[in-house]
């Protein structure tokens, strides 16, 4: 289960898969978050590019249960 405290590295490293999910918010935080956030938390990256925390968690712990 992926959590908030968790960093991009961590996520991706463990569940390459999520690594579109992130593609996907990249527009709407302006820059890649895996370039520029890859050691930030879920928390940190949510705060620093007003991403909802929950909804990208949610996104996350679907597509690795889906597996």
């Amino acid at each position: 289960m992926i959590t908030k405290k968790m960093t991009l590295l961590e996520i991706v490293e463990k569940h390459p898969e999520t690594e579109q999910i992130f593609r996907d918010y990249d527009e709407f935080a302006g820059e890649c978050l895996l370039c520029n956030g890859l050691f930030d938390s879920i928390e940190n990256i949510s705060i620093k590019y007003g991403i909802n925390s929950d909804e990208i968690i949610s996104r996350l712990n679907i597509l690795i249960t889906e597996d």
